[in-house]
This record gives structure tokens, C-alpha cells and sequence, in this order.
């Protein structure tokens, strides 16, 4: 008993020291949990590719969606089954969502606003549903795929999100072209805004009328010309440049024919053309593009602008007190003598009457009155008696708002630009008003009936008031011909002054009285009424040129769009 029992001892203590088959053992403990491990590693490794895989669908879904704003969701799911992604479940706003089935995508197309401010939490730089979309976020959903370990964990659910953002640009402007004008009145009328005498010649309007110079090489030519050399665009706006020297910046622009310069010469030496400034940034805004070099605009956007429209915002930005007094003569056929006098309402602040800019960007025009005393010769028992017809007219703002830009395609070639335009209302009155705050647009103007024919036998008294307007904005829609031939178009009728004129005389309120007595002669009353009705055509004229020089139309907003770039869309976080 005593020897056997150390050799017991002896055996069990080989036994724990034996090294012999320790690795086979090892690994039959550990082998399920290897196998384990490898599982759970495959599978993390396959829903990571698979994760990637969805991420770069959604990427490239959302910047195919970011190029189609106007139809965000269609052109997502076309290029996700361009790509071949299974089955798609669209999940639209008040639709809950379920867990995706397998091979089940589920989709979420959100447009809405993108602002890239770093200073700004990533969640709260996409604003979704904004009236001015410029980004798709797109999400995608589905149940990824797990080989080993489906039966043990589940399948997990694989949820990505993706934003790109584009922002198309186009410069529009809003005002008028005419195809003719006046030239006497032009010369009188720019001439009292910027406070010197012109002298230019109908074929000097014509040139005028119908010259275009690119808007980015203007600008470079009066950055030489003030010899700004270096900057950006947003500095030359914050100066001041003289007349002269903005129709020598437009002469200097290529394009410019010989005709136009003579035209430009003249009124680059016109008497005080050297000292009257213009604040550039009450014409023209730029947008996001003032940020870039002097001499890089051309490159970056292609953009013309009217020389007339240029010449005349000008005037208007030229002139402090926005008004001017004229004496016409009789240099409008039909009238005898007619003077007027014109106030030009201040512009709203940062949105000059050409700008370049995105979705919502808004243009408006000044708001005008114009008092007109208009002398006419009698006829028939009325001969010899001078007629007075004195009107007042004051025009609202008209106003343009970017409302869409679509480049189907990608490229300028196909774009299509819509302009929400409203007229501006028009108050057309036959009365008399007092000078005394005829330019203070925050006072209303009083009226009192006008002395129609005053000579001391017959005295005829009245007065007559017609409004006109539109509240609705009308979309005007061009395409990429209309763009390129910078095509005007119009939001309401052309014809209107007729109209307009008929209507207030046929309004006109009369009080005739005859030797003092209050007698209403129908002789008296019918001649009268005749002799105004055979001037309409004249007073029509008269309103049509004096307003078409400020760009302001009754009723109407002429807009054109002068340039479009069909911005390319890009992820953003």
C-alpha cells in the first residue's frame, strides 16, 4: 500500500506536466468559437460592402435628383433602376414606414433648401420643403443580409441618407424695350435726371435701342476705366462711377458697333457727364457672383444687359431728388403745350433693376408719378378757348421673382427659366394736385376738381380717376432660344393706355356753367367731349414714351432673361 501510493502521485504529476497533444486539445475547446467568430466577422465584413453599396446608390441618386428639382423623384428612381436597384417602395409625406421585407427598398425623396454656413450644425443646414428648393436629401432603407448569423442576431436594418445640391443661376430684368421712342422727350427727360443738357439724335436711339453688351465684360471695362485693377466685383459695385465714365466702360465692351459709340461719345461728353455719379449697387446685383475676381465673371457666367436699360438706371440711380420738371412746348402733335413734371420712387434696397441669382431672387421696378398738364386748342363753339386737362399718374412697382430654373440635360442648351411677374398697379386721374409732396411717396395726394376751360363766360369743372392692376403674379416662361436672343415678354396686355385713357374720359365728371349759371349745355358738354377724344391718341403716346424711358408700363412688366448656368450638383454634408 505505502509503495503504490507514490506511484500514483507520481503518475498524476507526469500527467499535469505532459506537453504531448496540448494544441489538438486547445483546439477542440476553442474551434466554436473560432467558427463563431469568423461568422460574425464575415458578416459584419458582407454588411459593410453592403452599406457602402446602398450609401453610393443614394449618392448618386440624390445629385441625379439635385439636377431635376422640378422632378426631384422621378429622376431619383430612375437612376436607382438604372443601377439596377430591386424593388422600390416610395415613402411620401404621412406615410409611416415599415421594416423593409427582404430585397425591399424603401425610398424618401426630400427637396428643400441647402445653406452652406460652416457655422451652422450639419442637421440644420437642409431645410426641407422651402419654397426655393436648391437640394434633394434622398434615403434609402432596406434589410441587409447576414450569411451565418441570420438565424442567431437577426437581419439588420441598413438605413442611409444622402444630400447634393446644385443651384442653377440666371439674370433677368424687368422694365421695357421699346422699339421707338420720342426722341425730344428722351433728350428732355434723361437729361433732366441727370441734371445736364443731351442732344442725341433718333439714329443715336436706335443705337441705343438695339445694342447688348455682355454684363461681366462691361464690368471689367469700367473697372479699367475708374482703374480699379485688382478686387472682386462685389468692390467695383460698392463704388461710384460717373456717366462718362460708364458709356466709356460700354464703348470700350466688345461688341460695341461704330454707331454705338458715337452715340456713347456723345453723352460721355455731355456738360457735367464727368462729375455725375452713379452708386453702382442700386442697378445691378450680382448675388453670389460679386464674390469673384475682376476679369473672371466672363468665364464663369455669360450675362448681357440692354445699353438703353443701362443708360436710363443710371439716370434714375444718378438722380438724388428722383425727379425732374419738363416744358414739352408744342412739340406733341395734336397738344398745344404740354409741361410735366416726374418723381421716381426709391428702389427697394439690394435689388437693383438687373440681377444675377438663384431661385427667389427678386427685381422690382420704381414706383413712378408723373403730373402732365396737357393744353389743347377748341373747336367748333369752343374756338379760341384754351382746354386744360391735367393729369396724374402713379405706377406701383412691378416685380419679377425668379420662380424656377431647369436644365434637363445639364447644359444651358436646354434650360428653361420661369419669372413670376406682377404688375404693378396704375392710378390714372383727371384733377388737380398740389406740388407739395409730389415726391414724398409716403404721403397721399390730395384732388380737387380741374378748370377744364376757365374764359369768363364758360367755366367747365371736373374731375375723373381710373385704376387699374393685376394681383396675381403671371408666369413667364423662357426657353433657351428666348434666353439667347434675349426675347422680352410681357405679363399683361400691351394696348392698355388706349384703354386706360378712354376710360377716364369716359368717366370724366363734368359741372358746366354758362354766364355763372349752372347749366348743362349739351352743345357745350358734346364738344368737348369731342375735341378730348381726338387728342386720346396723342395723350397715349405722351404716357407710353415719357413712361417706356423710366421702364414702366401701365399695367404691364416687361421682363427678359439674359443669361442661364446650369450649376452642376455635388454632395454636400
Amino acid at each position: 500500500m505505502t509503495s503504490s501510493r507514490p506511484k500514483r502521485l507520481r503518475r498524476a504529476a507526469g500527467f499535469l506536466t505532459d506537453r504531448k497533444g496540448n494544441l489538438a486539445t486547445m483546439s477542440a475547446f476553442l474551434a466554436p468559437l473560432a467558427l463563431a467568430m469568423a461568422a460574425f466577422a464575415i458578416d459584419a465584413g458582407a454588411l459593410y460592402n453592403e452599406k457602402r453599396e446602398v450609401q453610393t446608390l443614394a449618392d448618386i441618386a440624390a445629385i441625379a435628383g439635385a439636377r431635376r428639382l422640378d422632378a426631384a423623384e422621378d429622376a431619383v428612381i430612375a437612376a436607382l433602376r438604372d443601377n439596377r436597384l430591386g424593388s422600390i417602395t416610395v415613402i411620401r409625406d404621412g406615410e409611416h414606414p415599415d421594416i423593409p421585407a427582404a430585397g425591399e427598398n424603401l425610398l424618401t425623396v426630400e427637396t428643400g433648401l441647402y445653406t452652406p454656413d460652416p457655422d451652422l450644425p450639419v442637421s440644420v443646414r437642409f431645410e426641407r420643403d422651402h419654397a426655393n428648393p436648391n437640394a434633394v436629401r434622398v434615403t434609402l432603407t432596406r434589410t441587409g443580409k447576414r450569411f451565418f448569423a441570420e438565424t442567431l442576431m437577426g437581419s439588420p436594418t441598413i438605413a442611409v441618407t444622402s444630400t447634393a445640391s446644385a443651384t442653377p443661376k440666371a439674370a433677368f430684368s424687368i422694365g421695357s424695350r421699346l422699339a421707338s421712342l420720342n426722341g425730344g422727350l428722351v433728350n428732355d427727360l434723361l437729361g433732366g435726371l441727370l441734371g445736364t443738357n443731351l442732344s442725341l439724335s433718333a439714329m443715336d436711339y436706335d443705337a441705343l435701342l438695339d445694342a447688348d453688351v455682355s454684363l461681366f465684360g462691361f464690368l471689367d471695362a469700367l473697372a479699367s476705366e475708374i482703374d480699379l485693377d485688382a478686387g472682386t466685383y462685389s468692390q467695383l459695385l460698392a463704388t461710384e462711377a460717373t456717366i462718362g465714365d460708364i458709356a466709356k466702360a460700354v464703348a470700350a465692351t466688345d461688341g460695341a458697333n461704330p454707331a454705338l459709340r458715337t452715340a456713347l461719345h456723345t453723352i460721355a461728353t455731355s456738360p457735367n457727364a464727368a462729375t455725375i455719379e452713379v452708386p453702382l449697387s442700386h442697378m445691378i446685383d450680382l448675388g453670389e457672383a460679386a464674390s469673384l475676381a475682376l476679369g473672371s465673371g466672363r468665364g464663369a457666367f455669360d450675362a448681357s444687359l440692354g445699353v438703353m436699360e443701362l443708360i436710363t438706371g443710371s439716370a434714375v440711380a444718378a438722380n438724388g431728388q428722383n425727379q425732374v420738371a419738363l416744358d414739352l412746348g408744342a412739340a406733341i402733335p395734336g397738344l398745344a403745350r404740354v409741361t410735366a413734371a416726374v418723381a421716381i420712387g426709391e428702389p427697394m434696397q439690394q435689388s437693383g433693376w438687373f440681377a444675377l441669382g438663384e431661385h427667389g431672387t427678386v427685381v422690382r421696378t420704381a414706383q413712378t408719378r408723373a403730373r402732365i398738364d396737357v393744353q389743347i386748342g377748341g373747336t367748333g363753339i369752343l374756338r379760341g378757348v384754351a382746354i386744360k386737362l391735367p393729369l396724374f399718374l402713379e405706377v406701383a412697382y412691378a416685380e419679377g421673382r425668379l420662380k424656377r430654373i431647369a436644365c434637363p440635360d445639364g447644359t444651358a442648351s436646354s434650360a428653361q427659366v420661369t419669372v413670376a411677374t406682377r404688375p404693378g398697379i396704375a392710378e390714372l386721374r383727371i384733377a388737380e394736385t398740389s406740388s407739395a409732396g409730389f415726391a414724398d411717396f409716403t404721403r397721399t395726394l390730395s384732388f380737387q376738381d380741374a378748370d377744364i376751360v376757365s374764359v369768363p363766360l364758360i367755366k367747365v369743372r371736373g374731375q375723373a380717376r381710373v385704376n387699374i392692376g393685376n394681383g396675381r403674379s403671371t408666369d413667364l416662361r423662357f426657353n433657351a432660344t428666348d434666353i439667347r436672343n434675349a426675347t422680352v415678354k410681357t405679363a399683361s396686355t400691351r394696348d392698355i393706355t388706349s384703354s386706360l385713357t378712354a376710360s377716364l374720359l369716359g368717366e370724366l365728371d363734368l359741372e358746366v356753367r354758362v354766364l355763372g349759371l349752372g347749366l348743362g349745355l349739351g352743345a357745350v358738354t358734346n364738344t368737348l367731349a369731342g375735341i378730348l377724344g381726338a387728342v386720346t391718341p396723342a395723350i397715349d403716346n405722351l404716357l407710353a414714351d415719357l413712361l417706356g424711358v423710366l421702364g414702366v408700363r401701365l399695367g404691364e412688366a416687361d421682363v427678359k432673361v439674359s443669361g442661364v448656368r446650369c450649376a452642376r450638383s455635388v454632395l454636400v454634408q
